[in-house]
């Protein structure tokens, strides 16, 4: 099957799901009707930038704009580069959109 989620793709929330961190339990839920799923962190930090105004281009800089800045002693090699992250990123979402959870809207598109 291939992937809807190209870098130019405007990945949302689906209308049912919901973020929240429990500080109870300090972890990262997404709710939905009758399912709660607990999220690690990078699921998290992909979630709450769907929001349908960036592509998957931009989530895939920030994310990895966001993991060079979190750590003085990780240089850029560390990380995958921007094409590998943007392909793992896009079979996330993907994976979230087969179970309904995200949707996706192209640039060209009309919401």
């Amino acid at each position: 099957m291939e992937s809807i989620f190209v870098a130019g793709s405007l990945p949302k929330l689906a209308a049912k799901a919901r973020l929240k961190f429990d500080k109870v339990r300090e972890k990262h839920l997404l709710l939905l009707p009758e399912k709660v799923v607990v999220l690690n962190e990078t699921a998290a930090s992909i979630l709450r930038l769907c929001d349908g105004s960036r592509t998957v281009n931009t989530i895939t800089e920030y994310i990895r704009t966001s993991l060079m800045a979190g750590s003085e002693t990780r240089s850029s090699d560390a990380l995958p580069d921007l094409k590998t992250m943007e392909s793992d990123i896009s079979g996330f979402l993907q994976e979230m959109a087969d179970l309904g959870w995200v949707a996706v809207q192209h640039e060209n598109e009309e919401p």
